[in-house]
């Protein structure tokens, strides 16, 4: 699939991926689920970047799953 097809989707972090996210946000005291918006690429690192409450996250498409 092709990068531009996660622009708009709500996307889920693999395990791995959503614990160290998650982690990050805990010592913020943030609780984090984990639902992210695709809002963009950066092309020149091949990423999604992606929000969640008020994280923004750059991930390999091979690290979400469509929802």
């Amino acid at each position: 699939m092709s990068l531009d097809n996660y622009v708009g989707r709500i996307v889920r972090l693999n395990q791995e991926v959503f614990r160290e996210i998650a982690r990050r946000a805990k010592s913020r005291g943030i609780v984090l689920e984990n639902v992210f918006l695709v809002s963009g690429i950066s092309r020149e690192m091949r990423k999604l970047i992606c929000y969640g409450a008020i994280f923004r996250i750059t991930v390999a498409a091979a690290d979400v799953v469509l929802i």
